[in-house]
C-alpha cells in the first residue's frame, strides 16, 4: 500500500495569517508538543510572508530564532521552508554572500528540506540557491509554481531540469488555485512516468477544489502533500485535513498521521488560534463572478485592502482585483507568487485608484520586472506598455540581471551599535526598518504586550484580554474606525465638541474650527481661513500614493537633495514606500528646492505636499 507523505504548514500558516500580538510562547510551546507525536513526514515552519510579519509579533524572536525555538521542541519530524530562489524571505533579489549565508543559517538552526522556488519558473534563478542547499547537506526540493498555459511537457522538462541541478524532490506549487481535478490527474500521471523522484503537490483551497485534485494526485502518482489546520478557503472555516483524510479510506492509498493526535491538536488550534485569524479576506464580486479566473492568494488580498483602507479607497477593491488580472495578461502572465504578487498588486492600486489613466505612473519594480531583473517572462509583453519604457534598449528588455550589489557589509556597519548576530543582521538585509525597531526595543528591554486568553470565557465564545498591568487595555476595544467617521462628522460641522464614553474611557472630540478664550473653557468659532495664493513659479511636489516617506537611499547614506539645491528634470527627490515597494519621486521641474515639508520615515497622505520647488523662469 501507498503511504503519502504529508507536510503540514500549520505553523507558518499562523505566523502568516493571524493576529501575532495574541500569540504567546506558551500557546506556541502547546501546539509543538501536541505536533510532536503526529508523525508528519515534515512541517514547514517559515515562508512568504511569515518572515516579516515574525517581527511584528510578541514572540521576541528574528526569523531564523524561530527555527531553532521549534527544532528543540519538536527534534525529531524534519523541518522544512519555502524560499524564493533570489529573494529568499524578502522583496527584493540578493546577491550570493547573502544566499549562502542565509541557507547556512538555516542549516544550522534546524532546516532539513529546503523547498525553493522562481516567480516567473526561470530555472537559471534555482541554480545558484540549489547548489548552496547542497552544499550544506540538506534536501532540496526544487518548486515549480503551476501555470495553466503550459502543457505537460513543460513540467517534466523542468523537473528533469531541476533534478539534474540536484533537487532530491520535485514540488508543484498552485499559487493561484487554478488547477482542476482533471488536469491534476494528467499532469502527476504524466510526470510520475518521466520522474524518478518524490514528486509533491501543494494547493490552496480558494475554490474549494483542493481535496479534489489531491485525491486526483495521489491516485496517479503523486507521492505527498501539503496540510493545514488553519482554513485556507475565502469562506470556509474548516480544515481540510479530516475531508482528505477521509477520502482515502477504501483506497491503495494511506498515511502515517495519528489521526487521534490530530483531532485533539485541532481543537488547541480552534481554541487559540481562530479567534485570531485575521478577517480582512472576503468574497469579492470579483471572486464570486470570476470562478475560472485566476484567484489572488489570500496574503496578497490583505495587502491590497490594508492599502485601500489607508487611502479611503475600500470601494475600489473590486476595480483593483480586476486590474491585477488585466496586469498580468498584459505583462505575459507570470505568477503572483512572492515578490510577483506584492509588484503587480501596487500598479494596480496606481492605475486603478490613483492615476487618472492606466500606467500614467509606472513603480520602479515593474520597470525591473520588464527589464528581466527579475528573471525571464514566461510569454511576450504588451507592445503598448514597453513603449512606456522606450529608455530601456530592446536588446536589454529580456536580459536577466544576475550580479546584485552586496549589501551584507553596509548592514552589518549599519547595526553595529544593536547586534553583531548573522541572525539580526540577515533580518536586517531583508526588512530593514522593522528590524532596527525591534532590535532598539530589544536593547532597551521593550516587550511588546501582547493579549491572554481569558480562562474564564465559555468554550463557545473566546474572548482576549490585555495583562492588566497594560494601562492601555480599555483603549484596545475601541472602534478606531468609528471614532474617525465622528471625528470627521464634527469636524464637517457647527458642533463645538462631542464627548463620548466606551469601555469606561471617556473621549472628547473637539472642532478645530472653534478655539479656545481661555476664560472658563469657552470656546468661540475660528474665521474660515482663506486659501493662501501662490506664485505661478512655485511648483508642489506630491506624494502619489500613501506610504512612508524616505529623503536618502538608506540610513546612513546623505538625502537625495537639500533646502537650496538647484533640481534638474529627472532628479530623484525621495522615496515613497508602499506595500513594501520603494517609489522613486523624480523632480518634473528645474529650479531651486525651497523647502522639504516632510520628515525622513514620516508616514504621507495620497496627494500630501512633500516639497516645493521654484521653477527656474523661461
Amino acid at each position: 500500500m501507498k503511504k503519502i507523505k504529508i507536510n503540514d504548514i500549520t505553523i507558518r500558516d499562523i505566523f502568516q495569517n493571524t493576529e501575532l500580538e495574541y500569540l504567546d510562547t506558551g500557546i506556541l510551546d502547546t501546539i509543538l508538543e501536541e505536533m510532536n507525536g503526529i508523525k508528519y513526514d515534515s512541517l514547514e515552519v517559515l515562508g512568504g510572508s511569515s518572515f516579516e510579519k515574525i517581527l511584528d509579533s510578541s514572540l521576541g524572536m528574528v526569523p531564523l530564532d524561530i527555527i531553532s525555538y521549534i527544532k528543540n521542541r519538536i527534534p525529531s519530524t524534519p523541518l522544512q521552508v519555502l524560499i524564493g530562489a533570489r529573494n529568499l524571505g524578502g522583496l527584493e533579489v540578493y546577491p550570493k554572500d547573502i544566499i549562502e549565508r542565509f541557507v547556512k543559517q538555516c542549516k544550522e538552526k534546524g532546516i532539513d528540506i529546503f523547498r525553493v522556488y522562481d516567480s516567473l519558473n526561470d530555472t537559471d534563478n534555482l541554480k545558484y540557491t540549489i547548489s548552496a542547499v547542497i552544499e550544506n547537506k540538506a534536501d532540496c526540493q526544487g518548486t515549480i509554481i503551476y501555470d495553466e498555459l503550459q502543457n505537460n511537457s513543460f513540467y517534466i522538462k523542468t523537473a528533469k531540469k531541476l533534478k539534474s541541478n540536484g533537487c532530491s524532490s520535485i514540488c508543484i506549487k498552485d499559487v493561484e488555485s487554478v488547477i482542476l481535478p482533471k488536469k491534476a490527474a494528467e499532469l502527476f500521471k504524466n510526470l510520475s512516468s518521466e520522474i524518478d523522484i518524490p514528486i509533491l503537490f501543494s494547493a490552496t483551497d480558494l475554490r474549494g477544489l483542493q481535496i479534489l485534485n489531491y485525491f486526483e494526485a495521489c491516485r496517479n502518482g503523486c507521492d505527498g502533500v501539503d496540510l493545514s489546520l488553519l482554513p485556507s478557503s475565502y469562506n470556509d472555516c474548516s480544515p481540510t485535513v479530516f475531508s482528505f483524510i477521509l477520502s482515502l479510506n477504501d483506497t491503495d492509498i494511506s498515511h502515517n498521521l495519528d489521526y487521534s493526535k490530530i483531532i485533539q491538536l485541532s481543537e488547541t488550534i480552534k481554541r487559540n488560534i481562530y479567534p485570531i485569524i485575521k478577517q480582512d479576506t472576503f468574497s469579492t464580486k470579483f471572486i464570486l463572478n470570476n470562478t475560472n479566473k485566476n484567484l489572488l492568494p489570500k496574503w496578497l488580498i490583505s495587502n491590497i485592502g490594508n492599502q485601500l483602507a489607508e487611502i479611503g479607497e475600500t470601494e475600489s477593491m473590486d476595480s483593483v482585483l480586476e486590474e491585477i488580472s488585466t496586469i498580468k495578461n498584459e505583462l505575459g502572465s507570470p505568477s503572483l507568487a512572492t515578490p510577483l504578487g506584492q509588484i503587480i498588486g501596487s500598479q494596480a492600486i496606481l492605475n486603478a485608484v490613483i492615476s487618472d489613466s492606466r500606467w500614467e505612473i509606472m513603480c520602479d519594480e515593474i520597470k525591473k520586472l520588464i527589464n528581466g531583473y527579475f528573471g525571464k517572462i514566461p510569454r511576450k509583453i504588451d507592445k503598448k506598455i514597453l513603449e512606456k519604457l522606450k529608455s530601456i534598449p530592446e536588446e536589454e528588455k529580456s536580459a536577466v540581471i544576475n550580479e546584485v550589489e552586496d549589501i551584507y557589509p553596509g548592514c552589518k556597519s549599519e547595526l553595529e551599535k544593536l547586534s553583531g548576530r548573522e541572525e539580526d543582521i540577515l533580518s536586517y538585509c531583508f526588512f530593514p526598518e522593522k528590524t532596527r525597531k525591534f532590535l532598539e526595543e530589544k536593547k532597551a528591554g521593550i516587550k511588546k504586550p501582547y493579549m491572554e486568553k481569558n480562562t474564564g470565557a465559555a468554550e463557545t465564545g473566546i474572548t482576549f484580554k490585555r495583562r492588566k498591568s497594560d494601562p492601555m487595555a480599555k483603549l484596545h476595544n475601541l472602534d478606531v474606525r468609528k471614532i474617525r467617521e465622528i471625528t470627521s462628522l464634527v469636524e464637517s460641522s457647527n458642533i463645538e465638541e462631542i464627548k463620548l464614553e466606551v469601555e469606561g474611557v471617556k473621549i472628547s472630540i473637539n472642532n478645530p474650527k472653534f478655539r479656545s478664550t481661555g476664560h472658563d473653557n469657552t470656546r468661540e468659532k475660528m474665521p474660515e481661513q482663506l486659501p493662501e495664493k501662490k506664485s505661478e513659479d512655485i511648483i508642489e511636489v506630491r506624494s502619489p500614493i500613501v506610504g512612508t516617506f524616505y529623503a536618502a537611499p538608506t540610513p546612513d547614506s546623505p538625502p537625495f537633495v537639500k533646502v537650496g539645491d538647484r533640481i534638474k528634470k529627472g532628479d530623484t527627490l525621495c522615496i515613497i514606500e508602499a506595500m513594501k515597494l520603494m517609489n522613486k519621486i523624480n523632480a518634473d521641474h528645474e529650479g531651486q528646492l525651497t523647502d522639504i515639508l516632510v520628515s525622513n520615515e514620516n508616514a504621507v497622505e495620497f496627494d500630501q505636499v512633500l516639497m516645493v520647488i521654484k521653477e527656474d523662469k523661461k
